[in-house]
């Protein structure tokens, strides 16, 4: 067997491969006595048939291509062993077609035949120390107290209802409703009666809301609205479509006075001023989470600027896997039944949607654990334990969760903080403001996590509940991601 081997882009590693005839013929020999020891006869005992009989009853061309499969497998075999320095993260994948290879599979001559398999990427890091590196300063904005009292104010409005107007922003509606598409055929799930939505926007499609203000009581519409781009459904992602509207109800929202007695109904604080105090402390809290999350991307934007990786078709496919399962996930805890809807288009669409997101998770996850490496950088066993226990400790939801894939899942988030926080020494950070000017840096010390400031607007028991199961459901996806891009670093 004569072998060449060559590197290919997407990190391939070719083989050309030539099996001279006499290891052809031995193969085919030995595939034609196992049918001669196996295959039973009428008139003859097992393995007692002669050779010519066997082969008319089989086919010989069932033989042939039996004899052909043994051969590659054994000769793939062979050659991934004998490979040096290969370790393949993929099946061997042969050049052109299968068919090609029984057309030219001739048991008395030489077989050539060619592919290759897919191994981890080689990693070429750009630079990472002595970087200067330009970080635009995220601030608490001023408004955003205000706008939170009146989102809570809103929350706990009184409906009145309207009879003497036409709907307009703001009102909450109740309607019925059928959608249909461009050729007048009725859309799947796009209809509905004594349809509830408030007169905003951003409660539905584009247009569709701002069709309805202006109606009358009773009055039936035909509203023209499109589906977004990243809508769910792939089939209709994109499209615009004509609704029929009715209009049975229409009610007003009558708020809250806000004053010391709305504070203590919605939140542990007795008076508005500290419930006002507390909403700016998050604020500003997560200001300054927004600013450690913008350092963080323009560190790992400028390393990657410099990075090169040759990935490899099966790391994406498998990180593309894992966002659309992680999505998936999430539409099911918003309630939408994703086993009815799910059709091979909309995971087709949500593949491709997916795929610069994987390509780029998978680089910054490759170039880290590059830096790992290079670095020697580790987790301590006792460290570890403490993060584990401290998840444990607040979980609240009833699944099981694999405690390998938990303990794997923190080891690989506490190499990121350990390697993302020697970055930070390393380099020099520029912090701007939004134009682009010279502002003062942060204060990180003050850092603590938004959630600590929860207490300051009361959550339901249903939202609890939700945000716990999400929050295992991201640990167990992701510690069940070990295979690949979790377990890079």
């Amino acid at each position: 067997m004569k072998v060449t081997q060559e590197k290919r882009p997407g990190s391939q590693v070719g083989f050309n491969v030539t099996l001279d005839a006499a290891q052809v013929h031995k193969s085919y020999e030995q595939t034609v006595r196992h049918f001669v020891k196996n295959v039973q006869l009428q008139g003859f005992r097992k393995g007692k048939a002669p050779r010519h009989l066997v082969l008319q009853y089989v086919g010989r061309e069932r033989v042939r291509a039996a004899a052909m499969e043994d051969l590659l497998n054994d000769a793939i075999s062979t050659v991934l062993k004998d490979a040096d320095g290969v370790e393949a993260i993929s099946q061997f994948e042969f050049d052109g077609e299968v068919g090609d290879l029984v057309t030219s599979y001739n048991p008395k001559a030489d077989f050539k035949f060619s592919g290759y398999v897919e191994v981890e990427p080689t990693v070429e890091v750009g630079p990472y120390q002595e970087l200067k590196i330009e970080v635009t300063r995220a601030d608490a904005e001023p408004d955003k107290v205000t706008e939170t009292l009146e989102g809570y104010r809103k929350q706990r409005a009184t409906l009145l209802p309207v009879e003497d107007r036409p709907a307009q922003l703001g009102d909450v509606a109740i309607l019925d409703f059928e959608g249909r598409d461009t050729e007048g055929e009725p859309i799947a799930g796009a209809a509905g009666e004594d349809f509830q939505v408030e007169l905003e926007e951003s409660q539905f499609i584009p247009g569709f809301i701002a069709g309805i203000v202006g109606m009358a009581l009773d009055e039936t519409r035909e509203i023209e609205a499109e589906f977004p781009e990243d809508y769910a459904n792939a089939e209709i992602a994109g499209q615009k479509a004509t609704f029929t509207v009715t209009l049975k109800e229409l009610k007003e929202k009558e708020l809250p006075e806000l004053d010391d007695a709305f504070a203590s109904e919605i939140s542990e604080f007795d008076t508005l001023g500290e419930l006002e105090q507390a909403l700016r402390d998050r604020d500003e809290q997560e200001a300054l989470q927004a600013c450690e999350t913008n350092r963080e991307e323009a560190l790992l934007k400028a390393i990657l600027a410099e990075t090169t990786i040759d990935l490899p078709e099966t790391l994406i496919r498998q990180e593309v896997e894992f966002l659309i399962k992680q999505s998936l996930n999430y539409l099911g805890q918003q309630g939408m039944d994703v086993k009815n809807i799910l059709n091979q288009e909309m995971l087709q669409g949500m593949q491709e949607r997916s795929r610069p997101e994987a390509i780029e998770r998978l680089r910054r996850t490759l170039a880290l654990a590059e830096i790992v490496r290079r670095e020697s950088i580790n987790v301590g066993d006792t460290e570890l334990e403490m993060r584990v226990r401290e998840f444990y400790a607040n979980y609240q939801g009833d699944k099981k969760l694999d405690t390998q894939r938990v303990a794997s899942y923190f080891r690989e988030e506490l190499l990121t903080e350990k390697v993302l926080t020697w970055l930070d020494d390393q380099n020099t950070f520029a912090w701007v403001d939004d134009e682009g000017n010279s502002v003062e840096a942060p204060t990180f010390d003050a850092v603590t996590s938004a959630e600590g400031n929860d207490d300051a607007v009361e959550l339901s028991a249903e939202a609890a509940t939700a945000d716990d199961e999400a929050d295992a459901s991201t640990v167990n996806d992701a510690a069940a991601d070990t295979g690949n891009e979790a377990n890079a670093i």
